[in-house]
């Protein structure tokens, strides 16, 4: 069992938070929810260290870009698996202590005396009865377009969001559409959902633009971007077609289109396609970025293009408000609740039409500009507030001997 503390013992301690984030990986494949745990836990590292105690537990490959939790209190990385030929060390020295569990017991956390298990991709492999377990849900995308993902996944994210609907003491999303979405979808309990906004875009404060990739170098201002990974959902192939239409509309005058999904094997076959169009002089794959680079994109494009037909946040409407980019988007119920009014609004459903968007888009772009105050909405520091309160609440309800669903 975990230690048992009074409620003042533990306020007079940070609470001991473990952090799994065992299912991301090094480089861009995950898409914004590693920005979105990145930038919080940098957060929390930097502002909150009086309040919390992080024991990261993540994948050895992804250690060295942790070093942002060196700046402030006295967080911990936990690997689980095996010590590689990797070290960590090699390439980044500023890192919090690292301990490996190559099989972890089942009495983990209580050993730690952790107070909190968050579940950063929803379910963890640490769970016990005997900690209080957030879960963070993104989306319920399987649900909305389950035509975008395998049968099989589709089973299995069925089956797990019902299990930690069941489980967890409270459940994170990231909007309000996605939590009438798990209500209406799976019965679950309105009390035990939250919503914390992904306001990430502060964090190209920290860096300096950098240049744009050689293959874009002669183009700056002249370019749709869509900052997106090759899932389905998020529609490069209805993009790219309509693009072909655009294109030959707006003849020498076309913009290009900049792409920047990780170049899995949906990522060649839009190459394939690009190429079957003959569009490889006007369409650049250039593959996942570093921050530098990604700012330099922001600064130098025209426009930001956005015709994914699910999102649950959708970090790129701030990034493109943060950057004042005119911006043209679906008409996604969440991109709605976060864009600016200003937005142009994407007609994906028929190639013509989308086609017909993006001319509007190159040549009344002015119009399309949001407006950088619709980002007071939308803040970090208090959005990283509401979720250690929400990681208090979870903890003091088991404390008080709170009903738990299991």
């Amino acid at each position: 069992m975990a230690a048992k503390v009074s409620m003042n013992q533990q306020a007079s301690r940070p609470l001991k938070v473990a952090y799994d984030i065992a299912r991301l990986t090094a480089g861009g494949a995950n898409g914004g929810i590693k920005v979105h745990h990145y930038e919080f836990l940098r957060c929390f590292a930097e502002h909150f260290s009086d309040q919390l105690q992080l024991h990261i537990f993540c994948l050895e490959e992804i250690v060295p870009e942790l070093d942002f939790l060196t700046l402030g209190g006295n967080h911990q990385i936990h690997i689980l698996g095996s010590r590689a030929a990797f070290e960590p060390r090699d390439f980044e020295k500023n890192l919090p202590p690292l301990h490996y569990w190559p099989e972890p017991p089942e009495n983990l956390l209580s050993l730690l005396g952790i107070d909190v298990l968050y579940a950063g991709f929803g379910f963890s492999q640490l769970y016990t009865p005997d900690v209080p377990q957030v879960s963070l849900i993104v989306d319920v995308l399987h649900r909305v377009y389950p035509e975008s993902l395998p049968p099989e996944e589709v089973a299995f994210r069925d089956k797990w969001y019902a299990e930690e609907l069941e489980k967890a003491t409270l459940v994170q999303t990231n909007s309000e559409y996605c939590k009438q979405q798990l209500i209406d979808e799976f019965g679950a309990d309105p009390d035990k959902i939250f919503v914390i906004g992904v306001p990430v875009h502060g964090r190209f404060n920290r860096v300096e633009m950098g240049q744009l990739p050689l293959e874009i170098a002669h183009i700056p201002h002249k370019y749709f971007l869509y900052p997106a990974n090759y899932w389905p959902h998020k529609n490069h192939k209805r993009l790219i077609e309509a693009y072909a239409l655009y294109e030959k509309e707006a003849g020498e005058d076309a913009l290009h289109l900049v792409l920047t999904g990780d170049m899995n094997d949906l990522g060649q076959a839009r190459a394939k396609q690009i190429e079957e169009l003959g569009l490889t002089h006007k369409i650049h794959q250039i593959g996942h970025q570093d921050m530098p680079t990604y700012k330099a994109l922001w600064e130098l494009c025209h426009s930001l293009v956005f015709p994914s037909l699910y999102e649950g946040f959708g970090i790129p409407i701030l990034e493109a408000m943060h950057f004042q980019k005119p911006t043209a988007l679906s008409n996604s119920q969440c991109l709605t609740q976060v864009a600016s009014p200003e937005s142009l609004n994407l007609e994906t459903a028929d190639k013509s039409e989308l086609a017909g968007t993006l001319l509007k888009l190159h040549s009344e772009a002015e119009g399309y500009r949001g407006e950088t105050n619709a980002l007071e909405r939308f803040t970090l520091p208090q959005e990283a507030k509401n979720w250690i309160h929400r990681i208090k609440e979870a903890a003091n309800r088991c404390r008080k001997g709170v009903a738990r669903s299991v």
